[in-house]
């Protein structure tokens, strides 16, 4: 009887534990992390060698708003 009793609370024990970590989360702690808190891609690209005049002539290049596409709007396209 008492045999019972004891596999009785070990498995509601070991349910009641799966059940918590179960629900838990995970979450990445940035006290822990390795990244830091804000990657510039100016500094990134500049520490890699780019050019930061031509980065910025083909970032605005890219940014201007009078871009057409060259056959106009595709009808079949949804």
């Amino acid at each position: 009887m008492a045999a019972s009793m004891k596999m009785r609370i070990l498995l509601l024990s070991i349910l009641l534990l799966l059940m918590l970590v179960g629900s838990s989360d995970a979450r990445f702690s940035r006290k822990f992390s390795i990244m830091p808190e804000k990657l510039v891609s100016r500094h990134l690209l500049r520490d890699l060698g780019y050019d930061m005049s031509k980065v910025e002539v083909y970032r605005r290049w890219m940014q201007d708003t009078d871009r057409l596409s060259p056959g106009g709007p595709d009808p079949k396209h949804h």
